[in-house]
């Protein structure tokens, strides 16, 4: 339910619950010792035309191939977007610098 309302917040799509297929789940810790829980999700399918719905925090949404994805996607993004690729459904971040 937190991505159906993340979607209509950020991009403007209403997406049905059977519509998202989990992906990948990062244990994420910054440099200030705050932990994260990311989940990531694939839509399959929503309604509506994708649009920036909160323009402070976003100036363009554009679609990109899979394989050829702009380099300033943050890291731990990327490797979201390689757990996918490689059917990996848990990760963690940022842990390797704490030690």
């Amino acid at each position: 339910m937190a991505m159906q309302r993340e979607a209509k917040e950020e991009i403007c799509v209403d997406i049905d619950l059977k519509d998202l297929e989990f992906v990948t789940f990062i244990h994420k810790i910054n440099g200030n010792d705050i932990i994260y829980y990311n989940g990531y999700f694939k839509a399959k399918k929503w309604q509506g035309k994708p649009q920036i719905g909160e323009p402070d925090k976003n100036e363009e949404i554009k679609w990109f191939p899979i394989d050829e994805l702009p380099e300033n996607i943050i890291d731990d993004r990327k490797q979201a977007i390689q757990n996918y690729i490689d059917k990996i459904p848990y990760s963690e971040f940022g842990w390797n610098e704490k030690e």
